[in-house]
């Protein structure tokens, strides 16, 4: 064989070789990636959403809480609560936050029985909107949509001239 015949050879196994391990590198880089989507928890997030106030060195779900739980008693706050109470009482209501950090009332999602609850939340629909616009969870580097069950307590306004 000829030099020529032998460098044609060696490109032609080279070339087999290099496509070979190719292939051999997405199935690896497939494989690892289903085993990290399988340990992946989605039940989780990495970070919590941040208001302006909130460090984002050292933020904490207590950060988002606070502020959220602020904003939304200044909304509640800012009319008379047509709802009459004879005692303390709480109901559950379900905010998300976008992935584009869109905070948005959804509905009730528990409340106490002395409520009328398509009463509450017909009140809460008309002021809890136009939320500020924030910055959204983070979950594996990338902003998700997440959805809170938060508290809400509402007392009775003879209760606070205590």
């Amino acid at each position: 064989m000829n030099r020529r015949g032998v460098f044609l050879s060696i490109v032609a196994i080279a070339l087999c070789i290099s496509c070979l391990s190719e292939e051999q590198k997405r199935e690896q880089a497939n494989k690892s990636a289903i085993k990290d989507l399988e340990n992946l928890d989605m039940t989780a997030i990495d970070s919590y959403p941040l208001f302006d106030a909130c460090d984002e060195m050292i933020t904490t779900a207590d950060c988002f809480y606070k502020n959220l739980h602020e904003v939304i008693d200044q909304k509640l706050k800012s009319g008379a609560v047509p709802i009459q109470l004879e005692k303390k009482d709480s109901i559950y209501a379900s905010i998300t936050v976008s992935k584009q950090g869109r905070i948005q009332y959804d509905s009730i999602f528990k409340s106490a029985a002395a409520i009328d609850k398509d009463q509450m939340d017909a009140l809460l629909k008309s002021r809890l909107h136009s939320f500020p616009v924030i910055e959204s969870a983070i979950k594996s580097s990338r902003p998700v949509a997440t959805t809170y069950k938060l508290p809400i307590i509402f007392s009775p306004v003879d209760s606070l001239k205590h």
